[in-house]
């Protein structure tokens, strides 16, 4: 019998209509929507509940405070955490290598510290009576150095470049200051930026005892935090002016120094306190909290070793809701016993809304998501311990009470999903 040959061509027409129409009955994925929904519910598997074996509130050790964008200045006093003083330290820095005026061959008409505003602290929209002191240092700030919010530098008592009170209104974009005269000499006498570093040593800006109850952020980020000479000069008989701008912001080395009283506080007989009842975050190289939730984590590990965690976020129920709450609580991991480390779920805060470690008013507490963190513990078993700290620490006055652990309905916990 003889076969009919085999038609390749006509199989290979079949199998391609075929895959066509099975692509044609896909949708493509969506993710219109998915912002509204509540990660913690995407994940089928336990839920679990850990609830931490120690907390406690201690001052923060060895806070750097060199070449930040923002600084800040004033004088607080508040009823739980006491004293709070912030002063600013700072380089004056010629804008080029080379100064481009001969000060000589003009008349010098005034000299004015030009501050941008970034914020007041703690009413946003109050008016701050201040009396700002503006001398200069003794000893240069360097570029090249780590400052910490403890140090200081000491100051040319024989120098007061502004002594004076000035209203700060939160309309105020610049913070504009006459300097005194005095200050001409120091301005003008060196003509290359390295010349210049040595002669002036910079500024020390503080705002002395009797001011407002507030304090004011700058921003240190843009060139027009700066001091500002104004003359002018006559060229072919005709009156001509300019001005020279001499660098505080935009790249002058600087750093902040803060202060505190903690006479008639609950912080006054010691750097640490029990969390039992409450937790105490305080900005401006204040407090932070210590948490660990190692028997939990131990416990937890024994029965289910085999435990992935799908999705963890760390909650920090407020015991009280200030005028002004913190944008962000960051958590980081205990390295050793002297040094912290990001937790790794902290690398993607900026992708993960609501979970970032920013208040949630619906549910009245701060949520941070923990999920890596939470795995790699139980992947070996132990909690090192985290440490809480305020993001915005070094130029807010904004701070944050923690409920305690006495109350486990109240207090932080660790809420994840998790299967086997």
């Amino acid at each position: 019998m003889k076969h009919r040959p085999f038609n390749y061509l006509v199989l290979f027409s079949i199998a391609l209509f075929a895959a066509a129409c099975l692509t044609a009955c896909e949708d493509d994925e969506s993710s219109l929507g998915i912002s509204l929904v509540d990660p913690a519910t995407l994940y089928n598997g336990h839920t679990a509940t850990l609830y931490p074996g120690a907390a406690w509130s201690a001052t923060e050790d060895s806070l750097l405070t060199n070449n930040y964008s923002f600084a800040i200045i004033g004088r607080l006093t508040d009823a739980v955490f006491g004293k709070t003083s912030a002063t600013l330290f700072t380089q004056v820095a010629l804008p080029t290598e080379t100064r481009y005026l001969d000060f000589d061959s003009v008349v010098i008409d005034s000299v004015v510290l030009s501050l941008v505003k970034h914020q007041l602290h703690p009413d946003t929209s109050a008016t701050y009576r201040m009396h700002i002191e503006i001398k200069q240092l003794a000893e240069p700030v360097e570029s090249d150095k780590k400052y910490y919010a403890t140090d200081e530098l000491p100051v040319d008592e024989s120098t007061l470049f502004f002594d004076d009170y000035v209203n700060i209104s939160y309309s105020d974009s610049v913070v504009r200051l006459m300097l005194d005269r005095s200050v001409l000499p120091h301005l003008t006498q060196a003509d290359s930026a390295a010349n210049f570093a040595t002669h002036f040593k910079g500024l020390r800006i503080r705002v002395a005892e009797g001011s407002d109850n507030g304090m004011m952020s700058i921003d240190l980020s843009t060139t027009a935090t700066c001091i500002t000479v104004y003359y002018h000069y006559n060229f072919d008989g005709e009156d001509r002016s300019g001005t020279y701008d001499f660098l505080i912001g935009g790249g002058a080395a600087h750093f902040n120094q803060y202060t505190h009283d903690y006479s008639g506080t609950i912080f006054a007989a010691s750097d640490s306190i029990g969390g039992t009842n409450r937790l105490y975050m305080e900005p401006l190289g204040g407090h932070c909290i210590h948490i660990d939730f190692d028997t939990a984590i131990r416990a937890f590990h024994s029965q289910h070793p085999t435990a992935v965690v799908h999705h963890a976020e760390l909650r920090l129920p407020l015991a009280e809701t200030p005028a002004m709450l913190p944008d962000r609580i960051l958590a980081y991991k205990k390295v050793t016993s002297d040094s912290l480390g990001y937790i790794n779920d902290m690398l993607d805060i900026y992708n993960l809304a609501s979970y970032d470690g920013t208040y949630n008013a619906d549910q009245g507490y701060y949520r941070l998501r923990v999920t890596q963190h939470l795995q790699g513990m139980l992947r070996q078993g132990f909690d090192p311990g985290m440490q809480l700290l305020l993001y915005s620490r070094r130029h807010t006055t904004s701070h944050a009470i923690i409920n305690g652990t006495a109350d486990t309905t109240l207090s932080p916990k660790i809420v994840f999903v998790y299967s086997e």
